[in-house]
């Protein structure tokens, strides 16, 4: 069956562009003065009243499109490895009928994925 085609050239500028979460570890250390009667007692010091407050993200956009933190980790194991993993692939809309390259379609179905639906003529 052939699958009528809707403007295969003028897609939606999302087709065939790739969804990434980016793990990002960062190193964070502070050096603190504190008066004591003993080291052991200004480690206890630091380590009772010292310590990260609050951590602020920064996100913002990148062509139209948000750049956000989801998740976030205070006391990262500094053995981890941190790496980029794709997590989408958007895609044209597609039904039984039709193929809609102006209608974008997020999926996070590996099979989906990949290039072929670019030069497709039928399904």
């Amino acid at each position: 069956m052939t699958k009528e085609i809707f403007e295969k050239n003028n897609p939606h500028p999302d087709i065939g562009k790739s969804k990434y979460k980016v793990k990002l570890g960062y190193y964070i250390w502070a050096e603190y003065e504190v008066v004591a009667d003993s080291k052991d007692e200004a480690y206890d010091a630091v380590h009772e009243q010292g310590g990260i407050d609050r951590i602020k993200w920064q996100e913002g956009h990148h062509r139209n499109n948000e750049v956000k933190v989801i998740a976030e980790d205070w006391n990262p194991d500094t053995e981890e490895s941190f790496d980029t993993v794709k997590i989408a692939e958007c895609v044209p809309y597609e039904d039984d009928s039709t193929i809609d390259y102006s209608d974008p379609n997020w999926t996070e179905n590996e099979f989906e994925w990949g290039t072929a639906y670019l030069n497709r003529e039928e399904a």
